[in-house]
């Protein structure tokens, strides 16, 4: 699968089908159902997700040329942010705030963050990049959650050692984003088979739920959303005590139905100038979705 969807990127990404799309309007019509250009377009719709009874999670995407630039626009997104703020979630990548760099100014910058965040009663999650920054984001992550108690991390399942970390950050109370990974991870490091990851992800939801951490499930997946309330009724577990999290247009109705049900249902809000390359990420994961985006843009070329 993971061939397919690199080569459906390659098309969807070439410069002819980019400028085709581009310039017919297709790729604006196409993003507008998954990711949000501007930071205030971004905030309309954390706006109306807030009336939904729904939790949000704002993603800065920056181009890669710009990534030193992340942190300063963060920071510009919570002053505007309002009363949206209180209970927002930002979640981060490391590499923005330069920790393939400079691991020092890392723990620092992302202390700035958090403080920011503090300030404004949000909360930042760090995401993970991958098997090679697993280690170095989980000691920026420590460094840095010192001052900062509610700051989160992800942890992919398809990482074999992330279930030995979930049991330990578990015990310590953190808010662990438990999902099944996106980024290629090398055999001798992860589980090649999706089902093998799957029985992972439910392993260290379990740990993170028995052991005492504020567990955030990032799957659409209607088995583990019915695991995790199992498990919570299991372990006493208040509807608040735990959350579902779910892409921005991924089952809008599913997100809003836990909401109505009274668990915490947040949508992870991607904005930014680098949308188009999330686009094309998100259509390439999904066969059926991309066959419509090339028909579209054929039918308007």
């Amino acid at each position: 699968m993971s061939r397919i969807n690199s080569a459906v990127r390659s098309v969807i990404r070439s410069r002819r089908v980019r400028s085709a799309a581009l310039n017919s309007g297709v790729a604006e019509e196409f993003a507008s159902a998954y990711v949000v250009p501007e930071e205030a377009d971004a905030i309309g719709v954390g706006r109306t997700l807030r009336k939904q009874g729904l939790e949000i999670s704002l993603a800065y995407l920056p181009l890669s040329d710009d990534e030193s630039e992340s942190p300063e626009q963060i920071i510009d997104t919570l002053g505007h942010l309002g009363g949206l703020a209180e209970g927002a979630e930002l979640s981060v990548k490391p590499s923005s705030l330069g920790l393939r760099q400079d691991f020092a100014s890392a723990v620092s910058v992302l202390g700035d963050l958090c403080s920011a965040a503090d300030d404004a009663g949000a909360i930042i999650t760090l995401e993970m990049q991958g098997a090679a920054e697993y280690e170095p984001t989980l000691e920026l992550w420590r460094g840095a959650r010192g001052g900062h108690p509610q700051l989160g991390i992800t942890l992919p399942a398809d990482i074999r050692r992330a279930e030995r970390d979930v049991a330990d950050l578990a015990s310590e109370g953190a808010r662990l984003r438990l999902c099944v990974g996106s980024y290629p991870v090398p055999p001798s490091m992860g589980y090649p088979k999706e089902r093998d990851k799957q029985r992972a992800l439910v392993r260290c939801l379990r740990l993170a739920m028995e052991s005492g951490g504020y567990a955030m499930l990032a799957s659409h997946d209607p088995t583990m959303i019915a695991i995790a309330q199992d498990l919570a009724r299991r372990n006493a577990i208040p509807r608040s005590g735990f959350e579902f999290q779910m892409f921005y247009g991924v089952r809008p109705l599913e997100q809003r139905r836990l909401a109505d049900i009274g668990y915490r249902s947040r949508t992870y809000v991607p904005y930014g100038p680098a949308w188009f390359e999330y686009l094309t990420t998100r259509i390439a994961a999904r066969p059926r979705t991309a066959f419509s985006y090339l028909r579209a843009v054929a039918d308007k070329s």
